[in-house]
């Protein structure tokens, strides 16, 4: 069996480091080339209509896909401790004239779509955009000055759309207009969370005439009791580019 549908609509990620084998180049010199490589998760950009709200349709296989690499994040809670067990995710994007989807696909061998106990964590995942649509914001959670609209997806089917200014600052955004789609495959999750490019929203990110924005990515494994601000991230913007 492929595929077990869970049910969606959202909702805060895969290994880019390669070998020096057989390249003949200087360890420092690939180091250095690999760090000046651009981080640019490139959008399939389309002018029809098209319903990619699934993980399953057929037009991703025309997105391109990137590999992201995965950090642990800043340890902000002292008594939430341990390292991450995501280390990578494959990411793609599709831009119609409606709507913007994002694919997100990870390695987990486990399923934690529901919260048993106190003990029990929620595989989550999360992509973040600043709402000022610039780099300089802070990929971390943004600040007061500067805050990020956070599409959030948890693998009980609940999306969230939320707002964040700093470290501890989640609210709900005042327009819930996120979705998603999460289905299991053979090594783990694939997620597709969607927003319509046009919001009614002034705490929103508005994509219509974007050409490139910044993003960043966040996943949780919850049988590796992962919550909160123990969570794989990228700790620098990507940029999205339409």
């Amino acid at each position: 069996m492929r595929h077990r549908r869970l049910p969606g609509a959202l909702v805060t990620a895969t290994l880019l480091l390669g070998t020096l084998a057989g390249t003949g180049s200087h360890p420092g010199t690939a180091a250095a080339e690999q760090k000046a490589a651009p981080k640019v998760v490139r959008a399939l950009t389309l002018r029809d209509r098209v319903d990619a709200a699934s993980p399953e349709a057929l037009v991703w296989k025309r997105a391109p896909v990137v590999r992201v690499p995965l950090q642990p994040a800043a340890q902000v809670h002292p008594v939430i401790l341990g390292a991450p067990s995501t280390m990578s995710l494959a990411v793609r994007a599709i831009r119609t004239p409606e709507s913007l989807y994002v694919q997100l696909r990870w390695d987990d061998p486990n399923a934690d779509v529901s919260i048993d106990g106190t003990g029990g964590f929620l595989d989550r995942a999360a992509v973040q955009f600043p709402i000022n649509l610039k780099p300089t914001t802070t990929p971390f959670m943004g600040d007061p000055t500067a805050r990020v609209s956070i599409w959030h997806w948890r693998a009980d089917g609940k999306p969230e759309s939320l707002i964040a200014a700093g470290f501890g600052s989640l609210t709900p955004a005042s327009v819930q207009d996120v979705r998603a789609t999460g289905v299991r495959t053979s090594r783990g999750w694939e997620v597709v969370i969607t927003r319509p490019l046009r919001t009614t929203s002034e705490d929103s990110v508005r994509f219509d005439g974007v050409r490139e924005i910044p993003v960043a990515f966040a996943v949780w494994n919850g049988s590796n009791q992962e919550r909160d601000g123990f969570k794989a991230v990228t700790l620098e913007w990507w940029r999205l580019r339409f």
